[in-house]
Parts: C-alpha cells; sequence; structure tokens
C-alpha cells in the first residue's frame, strides 16, 4: 500500500518580530489516514499565537480516538476549539480580542476521501494531473469578490483591505450546526494527488501560476515547501508563512513529518463533546453507472446544443460592468418605464437554501452570501428581510441572467436591512402603491439601484425610505495588519 507523504513548514517571513502560525501534519487512526491544518492566529491582536495554539491542541485531542464519520468529527473539533479560545478569552481582559482562522483536512488514502472545515483565509488547494485547484472559498469580501471575477488575483492580493476577515474562530461561542460558521466539504483523494494548505502570508506574496510552477517540479515535499516559503519572502515577506503538503503516493525521497515549530498550550478545559447527534452535511458520492446507447445519444444531443449556446454567447457583447467600490445608498431617483412586470412564481424556498422565517414571519438570510437563480418576490406574505448580522451578500447564480434581485408585487410597506445586493442590473423592482425602508443596504456594481416598474394600464407611485443609521462601511470585519 502507498504511503501518505506529509511536511509542514513554517516560517516567521521579513516583517513580523512573532510567528503567530502554527500547522498540524500528523498520521491519525491508521497508517492511511492524516490530519492536516494550517492555523493563523489573526495578527495585530495580543494572544493570536495563543488561540492558534489553543486551537491545535483541542482538534489535535478532539480528532484523537475515530468516533463517528470524518467530516462530522473534524466540524464538531473546530467548534469544540472555538469554545475552548471563546473561555480563555473571557477569563483573560488582556486576550478579549484573540482569535484565529484555520483550515483543517482529514486525508483518507483507503476510502480515496478528503474531508475538510474551513473559517477565515487559510487556503486548501489540491493538486492533480499538474492542475491547482482551490478547494476553499476566502471568507473576506476581496476573496467574495475574487471568486465572483470581479478581482482578478493580482487586485485581490493588492487591495488594501485584503486582510478584513469576515469569520473567525474564538471570539464567540458557536454551535456545530449554526449555518454562517463553519464551511465543509467532502471530496475524492486519489493516488497521485497531493494537497497544499497555506495561510495567507504564502497566497498574499505569490500567485497560483507560482505555485503550479514548484508543485509541478520533481523532489521531495520538503524541497517543494521550502522553494514555496522562499518565494513569499522574497517577494516581501509581509506576514507568517505556512505551508502544509500531503501526496497520496510514493516519493523518490522520504519526507518526513515536522513537528510545529509552535508548542501547543495545555488547556484546562472539560471533554470533548458527546458525538451523538452529528448531522452528516455532505451526500455520499456513489460510483457512476454503466452508460447504454441511450444515454450516448443523449450526451451527443446536449454536446451540440453547448455548442450552440457557446457560440450565441460569443456573439453578444459584453456587458459586465467594471468592479466599483463600496457605496452606501443614500439618494435615489426611482425610474419609470412602460415595460410589463415579469411574473416571477417560482417558490421562495427553491431560490433562497441559507434562510428561514421568523415567527413575524420575516425572511432572515442565515449566510455571508445568498445566491439567487431568479428574483425573489416580495409580497404581503413577505414583508421584511433581515440580512446576517454582518451583511449578508446577494448575488446571482448566473451573471448572464442577473436582471432583478429583488420583485416587490405589493404590500404596504416592504423592509430590507443588513443587505450587499451585488451585479445586477436592477437592485429592487416595484410595482404599485409600495413604500420601501432600507437599512444597512448597499448597492454594488448595480445599473438601477431601485426601479419603478409601471404596468401598460395604470401609473403608481413608489416611496423610498432610507435609514440615517447606515454606515458608510458596510461589513463589521476583523481586520488583520
Amino acid at each position: 500500500m502507498h504511503s501518505i507523504l506529509l511536511r509542514g513548514q513554517t516560517d516567521v517571513g521579513q516583517r513580523r518580530t512573532d510567528n503567530q502560525d502554527t500547522f498540524i501534519s500528523t498520521m491519525i487512526w491508521s497508517d492511511s489516514s492524516a490530519l492536516v491544518a494550517v492555523i493563523d492566529g489573526v495578527g495585530g491582536y495580543a494572544g493570536g499565537d495563543r488561540a492558534a495554539a489553543i486551537a491545535r491542541e483541542s482538534i489535535e485531542r478532539y480528532m484523537s480516538t475515530p468516533n463517528g464519520d470524518p467530516l462530522s468529527m473534524l466540524r464538531e473539533a473546530v467548534v469544540f476549539a472555538n469554545n475552548q479560545i471563546n473561555e480563555h478569552r473571557q477569563q483573560d481582559a488582556k486576550l478579549a480580542q484573540m482569535c484565529c482562522v484555520l483550515t483543517v483536512a482529514v486525508a483518507d488514502q483507503q476510502t480515496s476521501k478528503l474531508y475538510f472545515v474551513h473559517v477565515g483565509d487559510t487556503r486548501l488547494y489540491r493538486f492533480r494531473q499538474d492542475v491547482l485547484e482551490k478547494l476553499t472559498h476566502d471568507h473576506s469580501l476581496v476573496g467574495i469578490r475574487e471568486d465572483a471575477n470581479e478581482l482578478t488575483e493580482t487586485e485581490a492580493m493588492q487591495h488594501p483591505r485584503r486582510n478584513e476577515i469576515l469569520r473567525e474562530v474564538g471570539l464567540m461561542h458557536h454551535r456545530v450546526d449554526d449555518p454562517d460558521f463553519l464551511e465543509s466539504g467532502e471530496t475524492d483523494f486519489l493516488p497521485g494527488d497531493q494537497l497544499l494548505l497555506c495561510s495567507d502570508g504564502l497566497t498574499d506574496m505569490i500567485t497560483q501560476a507560482q505555485i503550479t510552477t514548484v508543485l509541478r517540479q520533481s523532489g521531495s515535499l520538503d524541497e517543494q515547501a521550502t522553494e514555496l516559503i522562499r518565494l513569499a519572502n522574497e517577494q516581501g515577506g509581509n506576514d507568517n508563512i505556512t505551508v502544509v503538503l500531503a501526496r497520496n503516493g510514493t516519493d523518490s525521497n522520504t519526507a518526513t513529518v515536522a513537528a510545529p515549530a509552535t508548542t501547543a498550550v495545555p488547556t484546562q478545559s472539560t471533554p470533548p463533546p458527546t458525538a451523538n447527534g452529528r448531522i452528516n452535511t455532505v451526500a455520499d458520492v456513489k460510483p457512476a453507472k454503466r452508460s447504454s446507447p441511450g444515454l450516448w445519444v443523449l450526451g451527443l444531443l446536449m454536446f451540440v446544443g453547448l455548442l450552440a449556446f457557446a457560440w450565441y454567447s460569443f456573439q453578444q457583447p459584453d456587458k459586465r460592468e467594471q468592479p466599483v467600490d463600496d457605496t452606501e445608498l443614500t439618494d435615489l431617483t426611482v425610474s419609470s418605464s412602460a415595460t410589463s412586470m415579469v411574473p416571477a412564481s417560482v417558490p421562495l424556498d427553491s431560490l433562497v437554501q441559507t434562510a428561514y422565517r421568523s415567527a413575524d414571519h420575516r425572511l432572515v438570510l442565515a449566510a455571508d452570501t445568498v445566491r439567487l437563480a431568479k428574483p425573489l418576490e416580495l409580497n404581503d406574505s413577505l414583508l421584511t428581510i433581515l440580512g446576517a448580522s454582518r451583511l449578508t451578500v446577494v448575488v446571482p447564480t448566473d451573471t448572464t441572467q442577473s436582471r432583478v434581485a429583488f420583485r416587490v408585487i405589493n404590500g404596504e410597506t416592504i423592509n430590507l436591512e443588513n443587505l450587499v445586493i451585488q451585479g445586477f442590473r436592477t437592485g429592487i423592482e416595484t410595482t404599485g402603491d409600495v413604500k420601501l425602508q432600507l437599512k444597512q443596504v448597499y448597492f454594488r456594481n448595480v445599473e438601477r439601484p431601485v426601479s419603478a416598474v409601471v404596468r401598460q394600464d395604470t401609473f403608481r407611485n413608489t416611496v423610498l425610505s432610507v435609514s440615517s443609521q447606515a454606515q458608510p462601511v458596510p461589513p463589521k470585519t476583523t481586520s488583520r495588519p
């Protein structure tokens, strides 16, 4: 049986005097599964290194004995680490702001599976057949815009707000089922695959193309990790740099498992919570079935259709808008047109999956980002939409069909709060006698923030009320200088 080769390195960088990064790089449970993690203490706050060390010790302790499926264990381990940091933070006023960000994964060679949990702007990549694939999403405004192709990688690396994070580990108590805390997933880990986990000290300094060049070179994981850190330092080394590599297969040079540079901080804590009641949020991946001749014909027809769609799209002019700075809604002119309203009868639950209705019939969006496939219809049965406490960014699932975000059919007063409406031609389309009350609502890359659509048989008025409490900077972020 092939082995999983591991290597982890951390470096203080060129600008820092202390290293608040740490990592995990060890085999667990058997000789065919590995636990890997990169943990980055949030810079600028006292105790960032302590938060990272507590997270590392808590995760290692929780994951030491198999008890349930790996993904559920990872989710519970990160929540356990979060709550341990939060308890220590509350006991010492000097550590009141300590927290960290992290990416942790279990690579199982026997089942060819990779399980991961992620919070913040550390990253997990999979390198397969000379192609580097980013498996996690940065929980930051700049990261969201980069993932939405509003910023290039270079622009994101140079953005002045690149270190403002939207999620962190340790600043408040969490439960394993909190919808706006963990990002988790399951994918395959095939022979020859290689994983890269890293802190932003690497990805703020060198591009994915440079990373790919290093990983394509022959040599041991130790040599690759050393070269990645060298390149980041060569480009300025503005932050601590941490790299963890894991390869599914043999290597010409034996890679050793490095001990973390930071010693874990022993903590006095209660035993890890029970594993009963775990929820596995990722469906099992089932093997593909053998195709029948009829499926070949269907596949050919679909291929021809895709070619026709691609040709048509190529002929259309590029209507994408250039990225704009975050702007607050302060003054709007509601325009009228003779365009008939396009009906929207799609059920609410099929449009917004990360939402729930409160007892007073308000729709609460419990996520940093919500993607709409079609306009969300507002009427007498849905008068209020509340974004998450840190603001919810509403974006279209398909930018080629990004016409309208919210469509107001009727209702005396419609309330929208804590939202960033982004990438639509029209943010809010209204009909009928409607009063809009907007609080903490922002528009980015939107041609018409609010548009009154006039029915062909009558004219209506729309009254807009904008809260004076709105702040000039939408997100509540944790800054990482």
